[in-house]
This record gives structure tokens, sequence and C-alpha cells, in this order.
């Protein structure tokens, strides 16, 4: 499916509005010029902004319709990968805690893999192989504590 560049200039518009007014209410810093709501403003303008130019931009160059599915995504496989990364990702998110991010990971990935049309033991090898560096770098390098789910205590 393809949007209009102005629907989704619209979309832009919205967002930074709503962020705009999350953070007015925002609390002061005392003596300080720089506060909470600072970054908040500028990325709610910058969205606005950016969304009013969108949509000025499509409605200048644009005459089409407002709403389309490309050809591409009536190609069976695309919809499946769609729905293993949508589903997937929502099953992952409801057991992250007892299976691990791990071994949630790179069933996930192998999933995608597969579904996608890359099958074989060297991509579930690649999304292991991937799945546990980034799972290292989080939890050896950056310090964020990812569960290892069904590896606690190998990891």
């Amino acid at each position: 499916m393809k949007l209009h560049d102005s629907l989704i200039g619209l979309l832009l518009i919205a967002f930074g509005g709503w962020v705009l007014w999350q953070a007015r209410g925002f609390p002061a810093m005392p003596g300080q010029a720089i506060g909470p709501s600072t970054f908040p403003i500028m990325l709610g303008s910058l969205c606005a902004l950016g969304g009013v130019l969108l949509f000025w931009q499509g409605r200048r160059t644009s005459r089409g319709k407002l709403v389309w599915i490309h050809e591409g995504w009536r190609i069976g496989s695309r919809v499946g990968c769609v729905a293993v990364a949508v589903f997937g990702t929502l099953l992952l998110g409801i057991t992250f805690e007892t299976v691990g991010f791990p071994v949630g990971g790179t069933l996930l990935l192998s999933a995608l893999f597969y579904t996608s049309g890359l099958r074989g033991l060297r991509w579930i090898a690649v999304s292991a192989v991937f799945v546990l560096t980034v799972h290292l770098v989080m939890t050896r390098l950056l310090y964020v504590p990812l569960p290892s789910g069904l590896l606690k205590g190998l990891l």
C-alpha cells in the first residue's frame, strides 16, 4: 500500500502537534533555560514543519490517488513476511521473559528468512550468530539487561 505524500504530511503534522501538546505540561528547570520540554518541543516542531512541507509538496506535484496498493504487495511471500514480522514480534513480546532474547530472536529471524525464501541450515546459523552477537554487545558492552530466558546461566 502506498499513501499519498499529502496524507503522510498530515500524519506528521498531527504527530508534531500531539508532541507539542504533551510537552507543554513538562515542568521547568529552575535556573536553567533548557528543561525537560526542550527536546520534545524541538522534535514536535520539526515534525510539524516537515509535515507542512511534505503536504505542500504532495499537493503541488501529484494528482494521483490518495491510497493505492502497489503490485508488489500482491505477492504472497511478502504478505507472509509481514505477517511473520508482526505476529512473531507480538508473540516474542508476550513470551520475552520466559523464552529470552537469544532463543526468541533466533526463532523470529529464522522464520523471517524462511518466509522470504532463504532456507537451509546456513540461514539458521546466520540468525543465531547475529542474535547472539547483538545479545552479547547489548548485555556486556552497553549493560542493557536483556533476558536470557531458556539460556539463563549459559550467557
